[in-house]
């Protein structure tokens, strides 16, 4: 859950595109009984500790795009085999239609004096050249902009700044036999 006590799913999540049905937000109560008795990660961590049972870890599915980095090299380390499939997913991603390329910018041009927003998308090496094929595109190559501009590049991964094979996540030998001292 995120900390200001919303979900992921309720933000500005678009389950249906008619506007004719209510939003998320109006057809479901998304309740949290533990936050509502007070219990927070740490409190619930002390509950399990004190009841001497093992503090599970982190619930998410084998490649959820929310994992960090350490936790992928954790996947690699526990489950080699998930981390393969991951690899490999990500493999298909980056070689399917989907996938626009590295060097591929989509920049979101906000006009200053009427508010418009802009979309626009390249193939450049740097966020400065497509922010400036923006500006060429637009006619607004001159001092003072019309536009302010954001730019972000292509998802390397599925869902990801990054792309797993690009993470250094060494896979342990099999310890078959292996007797720890």
């Amino acid at each position: 859950m995120k900390s200001g006590g919303g979900t992921y799913a309720v933000g500005n999540f678009k389950i249906c595109p008619d506007p004719a049905l209510p939003s998320f937000k109006d057809r479901y109560d998304v309740l949290y009984p533990l936050r509502e008795y007070g219990f927070t990660r740490p409190r619930c961590r002390e509950i399990i500790v004190a009841a001497g049972l093992p503090v599970p870890p982190k619930s998410a599915c084998f490649f959820c795009p929310a994992m960090r980095q350490i936790e992928i090299v954790r996947l690699a380390q526990v489950d080699p085999d998930l981390y393969k499939l991951s690899i490999e997913m990500e493999a298909i991603y980056r070689g399917g239609k989907h996938f626009r390329g590295d060097s591929f910018w989509t920049v979101k041009g906000k006009r200053k004096d009427t508010g418009e927003v802009y979309v626009f998308e390249c193939v450049a090496p740097t966020i400065e050249a497509a922010r400036y094929q923006f500006r060429v595109a637009y006619d607004d190559t001159v001092r003072p902009y019309r536009y302010t501009l954001g730019a972000y590049p292509a998802v390397p991964g599925l869902g990801r700044s990054f792309a797993w094979k690009d993470i250094e996540a060494p896979i342990p030998a099999p310890t078959v036999g292996f007797k720890s001292p």
